[in-house]
């Protein structure tokens, strides 16, 4: 018997392991397992993984354009450090970085944000892909990069990072090592170029700040009236609230917003474009593209939405007289969807002009948060109105017309070509008017002005910042930022702690922005808020400052701002965030790190003793009393063995039905398409629903006879009725669902995590596992899926903290952490290590220049 060398024996059990993982239909429920032809061949194909699968090797590389040798040092985590000799190497090296563990992911960030995906997945994604060209994040970049002058550091820096993207494309291109993914899907990744990095930017921003809710909230404004409608969803929520900025304010002349450029209509109408399509001259060859059919279902359903789809952040800065250190403390999680690979890259960066610790995100070459020498920062989400939507005047007999300003308009018309795996190329228009695309959104056929498509210069401003020697100089560097829109947290070793609010805030005389607008020339722009009138804060004298998506300023702000239904929360993680800072008297770096975890809901805090009150004297039930005493009892704490939460859960959801449920088919107000804007259900969550908790919740505390909470026929309710009856509705339901013996509730039983797989494939999921938390504690976990009816899974956490920065300027202390790994590939050592420590926890020390403790080093010569 010829026998096999015991590498190849190695290579394909290695490359059997990933098929029966990944493709086997019993695990993943992808139907028949694809022929992939040569994709198979040992050595060739999915076999690859075996060679590129563990951790980096200590050795000498070569990444042509280097002005000096630099050097990569790895921790044993994945965690990297970079050091070079000269700034626009960094870049450089921070692209080959990118390139040698993300390129996969970064090929389908670019391809998504241009509008390319069903290139290389087929019809699959042709919505998508119809979506981001009529968006046009791929026109707004090329426009962005024409733009970009010499002098701008901006430019060099994109040109250097695209240049180490590129080279370690080649590198792994020659030695038969591209990514085992790019071998299943058949084609090979084309070079990366300063537009690719522009267009990502753009869809960074975009799934931050672009969203439906103006059309969404308009089916509710419609039925309800104006000012029903305003009594529900006011501008500030009727619950107490924190805001940073607290006034006085100053109303200063408004600012013009920077001139987004159209195409010439003539030009677009004869120009067939593929809007910087990337399909490869010669892709690498596989089975009938039938074969692949399932597979490619499967991964036509991922990278998710552009869609904004949550609304949530943590930062917090502490001046040193309320901290054990006597100096600022900053923390901050951003929460977005969690995936693996995540959308960060963690790295250290070093140069003769620049030292930065934080978070990249594959395909740009700066940090969005970290530290410098001089101090530290962290982002939450601002929300506030950036997309505004336009029903233009049309008429079938003017097709490609619109009417505005007393006369009939031409509509600017670009016919685009959609590669599509498999069949023909797609033909698509994109319609513009004077306002933007004209898309659908929600049902609702409007031209979507986005801020997100002007033009902007943040690359600099994120440069100019982490040159920043002080306070005054970070503000400066945010005065040009445009979108999306941002609240900055800032700590430094001088003692200062400050916030600013960034980013065009466009203001409509006589409208509401916030609601879809008319389009016949009477609801235009008339400017934005002036940067030195958004909200920000520094030093304040209460020695604290807490951003967690609440409305960042008080009712008399004398601009157009954010409403009740703008994603704005009501104060719950503000409010528990605050209540800790104070309480803790000088506050530690542990202590700082702990409240990341923090599992409180404030919500249940200030509701539930509410309940109790009304249910004094109440006639209850065994169980019923069971129920109170185990509320009586409960710290508010929702982890994940707690038995209150498990009835809580219920209840919240059960003190909005009962109010307004009554009330919604009074006003026959109608479901959006999409099925979310109104509960299903007494247990289904809804947008208008979450939004309303904080209306029904100041009512109750501060208006207890609102009309609101009798019946629309007439029929009296006192606040006490309404909550006895969301009491007993959700004792029952929870004793349905769990059982009469209450030792057998825990919130875990039905709360749960997941770390889904980039290319939706179950196999390569970490998860689900019990966990705790909701959409309204500091540790939050948001469901963002639905189930196979179509019903929100918001027990299925599949979003929250994706990465955690705590930074003490007294001690020194540093740490981070983020629930996956530094590698895209699944059968890496780095491709989820970070899950377990953050479910404790826990972090990893945040380790710069000679703290570094390095396992390997690449050696990188010119």
């Amino acid at each position: 018997m010829k026998r096999v060398p015991i590498r190849r024996v190695l290579d394909v059990l290695g490359g059997l392991v990933f098929a029966l993982l990944v493709l086997v239909p019993s695990i993943t429920g992808l139907g028949a397992l694809p022929a992939l032809g040569g994709a198979l061949n040992p050595g060739t194909g999915v076999w690859r993984l075996a060679a590129d699968a563990g951790t980096a090797r200590s050795g000498d590389l070569t990444l042509p354009g280097l002005k000096q040798p630099a050097t990569v040092s790895f921790e044993d985590n994945g965690l990297a450090h970079v050091k070079t000799g000269d700034d626009q190497d960094l870049f450089r090296v921070i692209g080959y970085l990118h390139a040698r563990f993300r390129l996969v992911q970064m090929d389908l960030t670019r391809r998504q944000a241009s509008g390319t995906l069903s290139e290389v997945i087929g019809a699959a994604t042709l919505e998508s892909d119809r979506f981001q060209r009529d968006l046009g994040l791929r026109r707004t970049a090329e426009r962005d990069w024409a733009s970009l002058t010499g002098d701008n550091p901006a430019r060099a820096t994109v040109q250097s990072y695209s240049d180490g993207v590129n080279a370690a494309m080649r590198e792994l291109r020659s030695g038969n090592r591209l990514p085992t993914q790019f071998a299943v899907l058949g084609y090979e990744p084309a070079e990366w170029t300063p537009v690719d990095t522009l267009a990502v930017q753009r869809l960074v921003g975009q799934k931050i700040s672009f969203d439906s809710q103006a059309p969404l909230f308009s089916y509710a404004e419609k039925a309800m009236g104006r000012d029903a409608f305003k009594e529900w969803f006011p501008d500030v929520p009727e619950n107490e609230q924190h805001p940073y900025a607290k006034g006085p304010f100053q109303k200063l002349p408004l600012t013009p917003l920077p001139q987004r450029s159209f195409p010439d209509p003539s030009a677009g109408a004869a120009k067939a474009t593929a809007a910087g399509q990337t399909r490869p001259a010669n892709p690498v060859a596989l089975g009938a593209g039938a074969e692949l059919a399932p597979l490619l279902a499967k991964l036509g359903q991922l990278p998710d939405s552009g869609m904004g789809a949550m609304g949530h952040s943590n930062s917090w800065v502490v001046s040193g007289s309320r901290t054990e250190s006597g100096k600022p403390i900053l923390s901050a999680d951003p929460h977005l969807p969690h995936s693996l690979p995540s959308i960060w890259y963690q790295v250290e960066g070093s140069s003769p002009g620049y030292h930065f610790s934080g978070v990249t995100t594959p395909g740009l070459p700066v940090p969005l948060l970290g530290k410098t020498d001089e101090f530290s920062w962290g982002l939450t989400a601002s929300q506030r109105p950036t997309t505004l939507y336009y029903l233009e005047k049309t008429d079938q007999r003017r097709p490609d017309e619109y009417f505005s300003k007393g006369a009939w308009q031409p509509m600017t018309l670009l016919r685009e070509k959609i590669a599509v795996r498999g069949q023909s190329d797609v033909d698509h228009t994109v319609k513009l008017t004077s306002h933007g695309p004209v898309m659908e959104m929600e049902g609702v056929t409007a031209a979507v002005w986005w801020a997100g498509t002007l033009p902007n210069d943040n690359l600099r401003s994120i440069l100019t910042m982490l040159r920043a020697k002080n306070v005054g100089e970070f503000r400066d560097s945010l005065r040009n930022w445009v979108t999306p829109a941002l609240n900055f947290s800032y700590a430094d070793r001088h003692g200062d702690i400050a916030m600013f609010n960034a980013g065009v805030a466009p203001q409509v005389d006589g409208h509401e922005p916030t609601l879809p607008l008319p389009g016949d020339g009477t609801a235009e722009i008339t400017g934005s808020i002036p940067f030195d009138a958004l909200p920000s804060s520094v030093n304040p004298p209460e020695g604290y400052i807490v951003s967690a998506n609440q409305r960042e300023v008080t009712g008399d702000y004398p601009y157009q701002y954010s409403t009740s239904y703008n994603w704005v929360l009501h104060g719950w993680r503000d409010g528990e965030i605050i209540d800790r800072i104070t309480s803790a008297g000088k506050l530690s770096f542990a202590e700082t790190a702990e409240m990341q975890s923090d599992w409180h809901d404030n919500n249940a805090r200030q509701l539930v003793p509410l309940l109790l009150d009304a249910l004094r004297g109440e006639q209850l039930s065994g169980s019923e009393q069971q129920v109170v005493d185990l509320l009586r009892g409960w710290d508010f704490n929702a982890t994940p063995e707690s038995l209150a939460p498990a009835f809580f859960d219920s209840f919240k959801n059960r003190v909005s039905w009962v109010t307004f449920e009554p009330w919604w088919k009074h006003y026959g107000v109608k479901q959006n398409p999409g099925q979310y804007l109104l509960p299903k259900g007494p247990d289904a969550g809804a947008w208008a629903q979450e939004t309303l908790r904080g209306t029904v919740l100041g009512w109750i505390q501060h208006d207890p006879e609102n009309k609101y909470f009798s019946l629309p026929d007439g029929t009296k309710r006192t606040t006490t009725q309404v909550l006895r009856e969301a009491f007993h509705q959700s004792a029952k339901r929870t004793v349905d669902k769990f059982g009469a013996d209450l030792k057998g509730w825990r919130y875990d039983k039905y709360q749960k995590v997941l770390f889904p797989s980039l290319l939706g494939i179950s196999a390569l999921d970490v998860g689900p596992m019990p966990w705790g938390g909701n959409p309204r504690t500091i540790n939050t976990a948001v469901g963002t899926r639905d189930d196979e009816n179509g019903n929100p899974l918001s027990n299925l956490a599949t979003a929250g903290p994706t990465w955690r920065l705590n930074v003490d300027w007294g001690t020194g202390e540093a740490n981070a952490i983020f629930p996956a790994g530094q590698s895209e590939n699944p059968m890496s050592p780095w491709y989820a290590n970070g899950v377990p420590v953050w479910m404790k926890g826990q972090f990893w020390p945040l380790l710069e220049k000679n703290a570094v403790r390095a396992t390997a080093e690449w050696r990188l010569q010119p």
